[in-house]
């Protein structure tokens, strides 16, 4: 099997753009040149793993059978351009993505399964990315939560954790990375958070100025949480809706 450019294997997208131009582009429009664009895709593909994934585990498959429909599906979304049959002004990308893959469920699986897994294409993932996304799933399962509410989730999930990757990009040098060290739990949130004078103390610094990194912390994350937003909708869509859509999907799954 060949590795798909875009993936862990072989590094990143290769131009930053939406998500509805990246199927533009590799349906031979707004001038990005074939390499990039296909790099672009099989990223945007691995950005929609999870979520794929836990609607199918959702389902009722195994955790095996669901990495081998998922795998399928993409195999299939590549191989067969089934990207290029889609309107940008039909919806929301992740609409799209789910529906592409009920149809691909419906219409193909039952006869290509019996492919070796993957097909043509292999999408690498790490085996500690993958354990997260199963753990997350057994989390759930149990919940009597409808099947695209589940996906929604896992979909809000990814842009978050892009979202934070990016700010820890910005924070890897020398002290900036020991000050996201102890920051990142208070963009993020969650339980147990420990006191902001208590994280003061142990970095040594004042709590104003701790107050003050945390401030600027957080706008900037709001920037890159929009900018992955404003990357799942056309240009004619309201980036503000989506944002308070993904707001309200976080704030149920809590």
């Amino acid at each position: 099997m060949k590795d798909v450019p875009g993936t862990v294997a072989t590094g990143g997208v290769g131009f930053a753009t939406t998500h509805w131009s990246v199927i533009a582009a590799c349906s031979g429009g707004d001038g990005i040149s074939a390499e990039a664009a296909a790099e672009a895709l099989a990223q945007l593909c691995r950005d929609y793993w999870p979520p794929l994934y836990s609607f199918v585990r959702r389902r009722g498959f195994s955790s095996a059978d669901a990495q081998d429909l998922v795998q399928g599906f993409f195999s299939y979304f590549l191989e067969r351009k089934a990207y290029a049959q889609t309107d940008r002004q039909k919806g929301k990308f992740r609409s799209f993505m789910l529906a592409s893959l009920k149809n691909y469920m419906a219409d193909v699986w039952d006869r290509e399964h019996a492919l070796k897994r993957g097909g043509g294409h292999k999408f690498v993932l790490l085996d500690e990315e993958l354990a997260a996304v199963e753990a997350h799933t057994l989390n759930y399962l149990g919940e009597v939560v409808p099947e695209e509410q589940e996906y929604e989730r896992r979909w809000a999930a990814a842009l978050v954790a892009r979202a934070v990757k990016n700010l820890e990009a910005q924070f890897s040098q020398g002290p900036k990375a020991l000050l996201f060290a102890e920051l990142k739990r208070f963009i993020t949130g969650g339980t147990g958070l420990p006191s902001q004078e208590e994280v003061a103390e142990r970095l040594g610094i004042p709590i104003d100025t701790l107050r003050s990194h945390l401030s600027r912390m957080r706008a900037r994350y709001r920037e890159l949480l929009r900018e992955e937003v404003s990357r799942t909708v056309s240009q004619n869509d309201n980036v503000d809706d989506e944002l308070r859509h993904l707001c309200s999907v976080l704030i149920a799954a809590c």
